[in-house]
């Protein structure tokens, strides 16, 4: 997907997507990085995980000072270990007496993972409609491993994916998917050419991703970057 096709949006990037080549691309404001622990130096993980985590994390970090107009959202156990005007800090639930005993972070548990919090993220900043690009488990057929990792991916069973999720967050914010060639359950789901008019291409993780991010992912265990 080119995404510079949509950068007449904001965007909230998740996870690694501030790795990617067209991040500058994309307008965005807001930033997500979930994992507990994922700046802090010396726990959170087991001791050799940790050790190839630091790697990304500082590379993470050096991309946070670099870019003070984006906000980023991790997780309160980062706290120690990160601080700045453009990092704020989450955990559990919005502190906000201005929302009302119905809103969904009062309903159900918008921190068990980076899909949830950055819908609920955009929610509670008040938009009224978000599209969701690379949510492949939102997709039906979906894929398996990241878009950093080598390969096309992988057709997995995600039946009843945030089933209970998405009834919720759907009362207060419009959600569609954008796929590739797929529908979805629980969401309104476009593909990417009916959206934009092009076809897809497919592109390897090395046309994606600079290499030197490539190498600090590889180290972590379980990714399949080459």
């Amino acid at each position: 997907m080119d995404l510079a096709l949509f950068s007449d949006k904001t965007s909230i990037a998740v996870n690694y997507f501030p790795f990617h080549k067209e991040f500058s691309a994309i307008n965005c404001s807001y930033s997500v990085i979930h994992a507990t622990y994922f700046f802090s130096p010396f726990f959170g993980y087991p001791a050799k995980k940790k050790r190839h985590m630091n790697g990304i994390s500082k590379l993470y970090k050096n991309l946070i000072v670099s870019n003070p107009q984006i906000n980023y959202f991790v997780s309160l156990s980062n706290y120690p270990f990160l601080r700045g005007s453009n990092v704020f800090h989450v955990f559990r639930n919005i502190p906000d007496p201005r929302l009302s005993a119905d809103f969904i972070v009062n309903r159900i548990n918008c921190f068990s993972g980076v899909c949830r919090a950055s819908i609920m993220l955009a929610i509670y900043l008040g938009f009224d409609h978000i599209y969701l690009v690379g949510f492949d488990y939102t997709h039906v057929p979906s894929r398996s491993l990241h878009w950093f990792e080598k390969g096309q991916g992988v057709f997995c069973g995600k039946e009843n994916y945030e089933k209970d999720f998405f009834k919720i967050a759907k009362e207060f914010i419009d959600i569609t998917t954008i796929t590739l060639d797929g529908t979805s359950q629980f969401i309104n789901a476009v593909t990417y050419k009916e959206q934009t008019g092009r076809e897809p291409i497919y592109l390897e993780n090395t046309d994606l991703i600079d290499d030197k991010y490539l190498k600090a992912l590889s180290s972590w265990p379980g990714f399949a970057i080459y």
